[in-house]
């Protein structure tokens, strides 16, 4: 597909995304995340972490602050969002590229994969690809934390920053097509106003976000 989704991100729309979004980078404090408190909360094996769609690594920084004998991964399309990691962060291990390629990992290796507003943006060619590769790299018992929109039904929506082509915008509740295969557990799973950043039960769908806490089980549900 040579107006993919996923060529543009590599080539332009990372980079565009990340001087749109860089002064997250100085807001940022490890305590206001929600994805950290969540980790904490449940207490979970931290020997190494994977952000997809890391961006610069803020999060990675923090996470190894929090836990110095992890090993951090980040994967992030923006070669702008690596490069200023790499010089402001020197115990991150970054690589350029998208989920549907996590090559560089072997099987079941990893503790914690985080994906932070990625699945929305993928190509829905390439969607179940993604899916696997993170369930391959995935340790039994290890777990996954998704960021993204909710959403109460499932919908396209162009994408508005893309100009070259159309480009389109997914919501759906992701950690479904995890559960469905009764191999992952939803532990936990909040929806906060895109606005405020606070818990929301309001009916405003489209101002909102969830974040949801999986775990990878995939003897417990064979009896």
């Amino acid at each position: 597909m040579s107006n993919s989704q996923k060529k543009s991100f590599l080539t332009y729309e990372a980079d565009n995304w990340f001087e749109r979004n860089k002064s997250i980078i100085n807001s940022y404090t490890a305590s206001g995340d929600k994805v950290i408190e969540l980790i904490q909360r449940y207490n979970v094996d931290c020997e190494s972490f994977l952000e997809i769609g890391c961006s610069a690594g803020y999060r990675l920084k923090a996470l190894k602050e929090l836990y110095p004998k992890s090993t951090v991964f980040g994967i992030e399309p923006s070669k702008k969002a690596i490069e200023f990691g790499k010089e402001s962060y020197k115990n991150i291990n970054f690589l350029h590229g998208t989920a549907d390629d996590l090559s560089n990992f072997e099987n079941e290796s990893l503790d914690v994969i985080i994906v932070g507003f990625v699945f929305y943006v993928i190509d829905r060619n390439i969607l179940f690809k993604v899916i696997s590769e993170i369930d391959r790299v995935l340790k039994n018992g290890g777990v996954i934390i998704i960021i993204d929109f909710f959403s109460e039904s499932s919908l396209k929506n162009s994408y508005q920053h893309i100009d070259e082509f159309q480009a389109y915008s997914y919501k759906q509740n992701y950690d479904k097509i995890f559960t469905i295969s009764k191999l992952y557990y939803l532990l936990d799973k909040s929806t906060f106003s895109h606005s405020t950043k606070k818990l929301d039960a309001s009916n405003d769908y489209y101002d909102k976000y969830s974040i949801s806490l999986l775990k990878k089980d995939i003897n417990s549900s064979y009896k």
